[in-house]
């Protein structure tokens, strides 16, 4: 006889599991705990016998039991095996969940945080960038459904707010999330590829910078500096040296051999990750002796007011500069620019002013040419020259 709701609640355990049929292989198993779980049993595809489960009574209905028997038998009828067939859904499902394009660039991240320099800050911008600006339009999407055409659309978001260099950041770090599920079986192809074409190009930005004409200007300007004797010192030795102000803020004591007038800035300290050797010119060792007096008992040239662990704040330098007036024509960056531009007009080799600023030289040249022109009379001379250019003796 078919189950009945009653008999089912009248059924008490008993001291061995207990069995109620309800025809057609569908059975409710009581355990002598109290228990009650429903089963299957049926043959399989390949005659053989065997028994699945269809969840725990109430949870699972009398009807909903006879239902879910219903859908078994349909797909026996059809040679699928009901239980091979749940697995599959499972495996299907956990697939989905993997491969969603959040589930895919977090395993590209973690990857590429062993990559990026431990002291870089580009993990954890990349990641909010990418939470902020990706993820709430296809982060939940299965990485390999989404079209061409929404990946236009988010990327356009930025370009309608005006971000472009963010647009261009994460253009590129998509790209690189589709590169690596192809690698690993959950993408067959890469949309962003060839997305470049349809969207809008950025107009290139330099730093603010003076012209060469007004370099004494700059120079008067730096030299009768009197709010902060490091600050003063600061932009000098960014007019001497050309480094980017974030690697002079940061500039450590150890670093600098004043005897060989060598300045060597370790790979993780640079944006390229390539150690980079920097020529003192003798107005820099000067300055350097005076700055010896003032902090060479800690770690760093520029240590913070409030936290000499630290150094100086990034807006120190800018913050000076428009105090001297050059707000909107000159930032501590745009030094490089003056001085790259200096030294060509003087007539150096691109080659040195190149290696000065710690650029990677173009195409097939920076594969293979590593010359750092540290002869005394390539870079060391050269930015002799253009120190006894820009503060006379």
């Amino acid at each position: 006889m078919p189950l009945t709701i009653r008999k089912i609640e009248t059924t008490k355990p008993g001291s061995k599991e207990v069995t109620l049929s309800d025809g057609l292989g569908l059975e409710l198993r009581i355990s002598p705990k109290g228990r009650k779980g429903w089963r299957l049993r049926y043959t399989r595809p390949n005659g053989k016998r065997n028994m699945m489960s269809l969840g725990s009574y109430p949870e699972v209905s009398l009807a909903e039991a006879r239902e879910k028997r219903t859908d078994a038998r349909r797909l026996l009828d059809k040679g699928i095996d009901p239980v091979e067939q749940r697995k599959q859904e499972k495996r299907e499902l956990r697939y989905a969940s993997e491969s969603t394009f959040r589930a895919l660039a977090g395993e590209w991240h973690a990857t590429m945080v062993k990559r990026w320099k431990a002291t870089s800050k580009r993990a954890p911008q990349s990641w909010s960038a990418l939470e902020s600006h990706i993820f709430p339009f296809v982060g939940d999407l299965a990485i390999d459904s989404i079209k061409p055409l929404e990946w236009l659309e988010v990327l356009r978001r930025l370009e309608t707010a005006g971000k472009f260099e963010q647009r261009r950041k994460l253009h590129s770090f998509c790209r690189d999330i589709y590169r690596f599920a192809i690698i690993t079986g959950r993408a067959s192809y890469n949309p962003l590829s060839d997305l470049g074409a349809a969207l809008e190009r950025q107009q290139r930005r330099h730093f603010h910078h003076i012209e060469q004409s007004e370099l004494p200007e700059l120079v008067e300007a730096i030299e009768g500096y009197d709010k902060s004797p490091l600050v003063r010192i600061g932009l000098k030795l960014l007019l001497l040296t050309a480094v980017r102000p974030g690697e002079l803020r940061q500039a450590r004591w150890k670093e600098f051999d004043l005897e060989a007038g060598i300045w060597k800035i370790p790979a993780e300290r640079m944006k390229m990750g390539r150690a980079h050797q920097v020529p003192l010119p003798t107005q820099a060792l000067d300055i350097l002796e005076e700055l010896i007096a003032m902090t060479g008992s800690y770690v760093l040239l520029f240590p913070g007011r409030n936290d000499p662990r630290k150094p100086i704040s990034d807006a120190a330098f800018g913050m000076a500069l428009k105090r001297m007036g050059f707000e909107g024509r000159h930032v501590p960056h745009g030094t490089r620019h003056v001085v790259a531009t200096g030294l060509k007009e003087m007539g150096y080799p691109r080659e040195w002013i190149e290696v000065q600023l710690s650029h990677k030289l173009p195409g097939i040249e920076g594969v293979y040419t590593h010359a750092e022109h540290m002869a005394p009379e390539q870079r060391p001379a050269m930015m002799q020259a253009w120190a006894d250019q820009c503060f006379p003796k």
